[in-house]
């Protein structure tokens, strides 16, 4: 029983990694079934074992790429000693380096079309920044949290959309340190100690070795 249930992890890890790979290489949209069970060598019922369709294999794989980041913001975080980088640099990452990386950008333009994605995506904001608080010894209820990062990420989706319709023509720098401003604003973090975070996160977002990390993390 162990064995079997081992191989089926085996093959269900197979599917979401795959599945990753063509997601982010050619689009959510632009994927199809067929192709993933093509390179996963399955027949077209074995995949319904694992899951109930090509939505449920987005989820999947879009909660490990998004946790994969997640982990180099907190590197970050920890090797600044600022907490705050965990939320600065998630929103510079969604607002500036998704028009660098056609991966990126396939990711986020996936996450912004599937609401159960994107639904995951503000959970993870929301308990990231209650990790945040607690480490800073900050006191919000959980509806004020989850309230106010509702807010940021509808202003951000908001705005990333609007430079993919060129609608918009602000600097990318510009557009996630006025996002951050705000962002920390509504938690009541003093002026001063904005303007340090901001002008950390935009240090690290030009960095060679961020961009390398970054790229790498999201290899598929």
């Amino acid at each position: 029983m162990k064995t079997r249930e081992a191989n089926r992890e085996v093959v269900r890890n197979k599917i979401i990694k795959i599945s990753r790979r063509l997601f982010l290489e050619q689009g959510y949209e632009n994927t199809t079934v067929r192709q993933v069970l093509k390179k996963a060598r399955l027949s077209t019922g074995s995949l319904y074992h694992f899951f109930k369709n090509k939505e449920e294999i987005l989820l999947f794989s879009l909660k490990d790429a998004l946790l994969e980041m997640s982990s180099l913001t907190d590197s970050m975080a920890v090797k600044y000693n600022e907490p705050m980088l965990r939320y600065a640099l998630g929103i510079a990452i969604g607002t500036s380096e998704i028009f660098k990386y056609k991966h990126l950008f396939n990711f986020y333009n996936a996450i912004y079309k599937n609401e159960s994605a994107e639904n995951f995506m503000i959970n993870l904001k929301v308990t990231r920044m209650k990790n945040v608080f607690n480490d800073l010894n900050l006191h919000f209820t959980d509806s004020e949290i989850h309230s106010r990062v509702l807010a940021i990420h509808g202003a951000t989706k908001a705005l990333v959309l609007a430079k993919i319709n060129k609608q918009l023509s602000a600097n990318l720098d510009d557009i996630y340190s006025l996002i951050i401003s705000i962002a920390l604003s509504e938690f009541n973090i003093p002026k001063k100690k904005i303007n340090k975070i901001i002008k950390l996160t935009t240090t690290i977002i030009h960095t060679k070795t961020f961009s390398r990390d970054l790229a790498e993390k999201l290899k598929p």
